[in-house]
């Protein structure tokens, strides 16, 4: 069936959502002009490690990085989430974040795995102009389908993708957790949606800088986390006007 392009995916940047970027990273020249950037607290810090846990369930779940992230990034999952702590009070007072359970799910990194690949399987499935939110609608109505194909999603999958051998496969968590850290961590620094930043840094631009990243084997991520993204930041501005 062909597959329905995300357009967070299939189109660049649009200009203002450059310029909007550019201003969140550059630090101004006129010292009166507040940097677009907040400080973290715990509470930001606990949603970076929750978020890196979810991609690490994904390896769990069989799935590579370069599968899983841009269909987490760019989901209305990870949308949901995205506003939902960004709203006064946080995500554990939001409607809509209570509505969909979101705190309840966000328990259980593997449940959210299966729903995002779960949800995807389907938008996916659906033929050009037809409405991918009906067709969601209609694959939770319909009678022990939803519970057939979460059974068969959390069962852990056999990916030729992924290494066997103890120490890649460590590599292989390390890096999920890193990338899902990170992310998350990018949202945060600059109030930006999952589905910009990766727009801005897709699974492999951050793969490579994970390779050439240089710190200390002693210095823990959750130390460091705001200066990786800075780094980013940086190779980012150069790169929104070239």
């Amino acid at each position: 069936m062909k597959s329905i392009k995300n357009p967070a995916r299939s189109r660049p940047l649009s200009s203002n959502v450059r310029r909007l970027m550019k201003m969140a990273r550059e630090s101004p020249l006129n010292p009166r002009v507040e940097k677009i950037e907040r400080p973290f607290t715990a509470r930001d810090l606990a949603y970076c490690d929750m978020q890196g846990n979810i991609f690490m369930a994904a390896i769990d779940q069989g799935y590579t990085m370069e599968e899983f992230a841009p269909v987490y990034m760019n989901s209305q999952l990870a949308g949901v989430i995205d506003h939902s702590f960004s709203v006064v009070g946080g995500m554990e007072t939001d409607d809509i974040s209570e509505f969909l359970r979101i705190p309840v799910l966000l328990k259980s990194p593997q449940v959210i795995v299966d729903v995002v690949m779960w949800l995807n399987k389907i938008v996916s499935g659906v033929d050009p102009g037809e409405s991918a939110n009906l067709a969601v609608v209609q694959a939770c109505l319909t009678d022990g389908e939803s519970d057939t194909i979460a059974k068969e999603e959390s069962a852990i999958v056999d990916n030729p993708l992924l290494p066997t051998d103890e120490k890649s496969l460590a590599d292989t968590y390390e890096y999920a957790y890193w990338l899902g850290y990170i992310y998350r961590c990018e949202c945060h620094m600059h109030d930006e949606s999952s589905r910009m930043v990766y727009g801005a840094f897709s699974e492999s631009f951050m793969r490579e800088f994970y390779q050439n990243m240089t710190f200390g084997d002693d210095v823990a991520l959750i130390d460091c986390a705001q200066e990786i993204c800075r780094r980013l930041d940086m190779l980012l501005v150069g790169k929104l006007w070239r």
